[in-house]
C-alpha cells in the first residue's frame, strides 16, 4: 500500500521514477528496444503515479463521513 502523501512529494516521486525507469532501460532493454519507446512508458507510468497516488485526507473530508 502507498503511503498518503502530499502533491508535491508525489510529484519528486514521478520524478524520480521516470529518472530511475531510464537507468533501468539503459541497462536492461536498450538492445532490444530503442530508448524513446522507454520514454514513452516512463512518462505514462510518472503520469499515473502522479495522478492516482493517495492524498492525505483533509479535515473537511473527514468531517463529512462521519
Amino acid at each position: 500500500m502507498l503511503p498518503r502523501m502530499s502533491t508535491g512529494d508525489w510529484f519528486f516521486w514521478s520524478i524520480l521514477s521516470w529518472i530511475f525507469f531510464h537507468f533501468f532501460w539503459l541497462k536492461f532493454v536498450e538492445k532490444f528496444v530503442p530508448l524513446w519507446v522507454g520514454t514513452i512508458a516512463a512518462t505514462g507510468f510518472a503520469l499515473l503515479l502522479f495522478k492516482y497516488g493517495p492524498r492525505p485526507m483533509e479535515e473537511e473530508e473527514e468531517e463529512g463521513e462521519e
